[in-house]
């Protein structure tokens, strides 16, 4: 049994490699936060216990070193990905290709193997990244992307830079009003705009690059929330795809059986 584990920035998603990986119902998907890993509680004992069980582990990991010195001896293969010159047939145009987090690095190649086509690939969580992937020939380029502070990185900001903003963070359902009636909406506002906008801008730059209408593909724990706010003519394209770090771990398991 292959073990996929995502440890991203704030938390850890881990879930068995299923055969039919285009299929969600087939994803068992467990997560823990980083307190629960560094405490060991029974949630991170599960995640032990996985590891112990498993004849392969796949690991993307950027939540840094701390991280990986809570796992135990393996006795079976461990592989901590990195991102490389290229994988699966996507090209990673970086100047230092193992300098692009293998977060973002999986996912490109999840798009790349679940659609085949030319997309930005938004993944909405701690921190915003998007990646542009475009088609080329038989195979695909990464062509580069951006990251930013996610939705509550931008709120704590300012919370934490401005002396009379500090204000709670508002509930999932909250709707953006033309204009703000209040501060605790405006800054809201600004944060769920300011995401929206740089998600409108950077398709925008990618739709003059492809050579065929590229996909919105959306991702991360506030993927949702983004989506209620974009642009109409985006957010009805917008596609949500869940757990991609993980299922590009999948796609580089799976291909190492061929």
């Amino acid at each position: 049994m292959k073990l996929l584990i995502d440890a991203g920035n704030t938390r850890t998603k881990w879930a068995w490699c299923p055969d039919q990986l285009q299929q969600d119902a087939a994803w068992q998907v467990h997560a823990l936060t980083h307190q629960q890993w560094l405490q060991g509680d029974a949630d991170a004992q599960r995640l032990l216990q996985a590891i112990a069980q498993a004849k392969q582990v796949w690991l993307s990991n950027v939540a840094g070193a701390h991280w990986l010195q809570l796992l135990p001896a393996l006795a079976q293969p461990l592989y901590l990905i990195q991102s490389s010159a290229s994988a699966l047939g996507v090209k990673n145009s970086y100047h230092q290709p193992a300098q692009l987090g293998s977060d973002r690095w999986c996912s490109v190649l999840a798009v790349w193997q679940l659609f085949g086509q030319s997309a930005l690939v938004v993944t909405a969580g701690t921190a915003m990244t998007m990646d542009a992937l475009l088609a080329s020939g038989t195979g695909a380029v990464f062509a580069g992307g951006s990251i930013q502070p996610g939705l509550r990185l931008m709120w704590q900001s300012l919370q934490q830079g401005a002396a009379q903003l500090d204000y709670a963070y508002p509930p999932e359902n909250t709707e953006v009003q033309d204009f703000a009636q209040d501060s605790q909406q405006a800054i809201w506002q600004g944060c769920v705009h300011a995401l929206a906008a740089s998600v409108a801008a950077q398709f925008e730059r990618l739709l003059h690059r492809a050579e065929s209408p590229p996909l919105l593909i959306l991702n991360g724990g506030d993927a949702a929330l983004l989506h209620r706010y974009l642009p109409d003519r985006l957010s009805a394209q917008a596609i949500i795809v869940d757990n991609l770090v993980l299922k590009g771990l999948a796609c580089l398991a799976e291909h190492t059986d061929k």
